[in-house]
């Protein structure tokens, strides 16, 4: 086999958008691919609401440029039992090609969950009734979903919360 004339190592560098839904417009976008094509960085982690989609004129800009937008659902513990609502959202997602979402943030934390569910047994399996169906929703409109990020120790200790998902 041999190897081709000039190897290109992806960037594992990427960086976290505003925490909120107000820095969506064209010029916001393109400043940021330029930026963020000079810092060599490939991906963006953005807050995605679930009641509507984030506009195509900021994401295009990005995907153009090679940066993969993540898309981070932060939805409300024991709210969602199916994926009512998102299928087209993700089926817009992925045609203008996005390919990363994560559902949720953090539920290895107390804060997360009501009282009257954090006192109960099996919350991780809880957990995973509710990220299971987004997640095959997701992989079926062509989205890779991401397990959400634990708070390292947490109140539910993050690798006993992993091991047990």
């Amino acid at each position: 086999m041999q190897m081709p004339d000039k190897y290109e190592e992806k960037s594992r560098l990427g960086f976290h958008y505003f925490p909120d839904t107000l820095h969506y417009g064209v010029q916001d976008a393109q400043s940021w691919a330029d930026g963020l094509m000079k810092l060599g960085a490939n991906w963006i982690l953005l807050h995605a609401p679930q009641e509507r989609a984030i506009p195509e004129t900021f994401l295009t800009p990005l995907i153009e440029a090679g940066i993969n937008p993540v898309l981070q659902f932060h939805l409300p513990a024991e709210t969602m039992k199916s994926g009512d609502g998102f299928q087209v959202l993700f089926n817009h997602y992925a045609r203008l090609g996005v390919k990363y979402v994560i559902f949720f943030d953090r539920p290895n934390l107390q804060k997360y969950w009501p009282a009257s569910i954090w006192a109960q047994d099996d919350l991780v399996e809880r957990f995973l009734d509710q990220f299971l169906p987004l997640g095959e929703l997701a992989l079926y409109e062509g989205l890779k979903p991401v397990f959400p990020r634990l708070e390292p120790g947490g109140d539910y200790w993050d690798l006993a919360f992993l091991q047990a998902a």
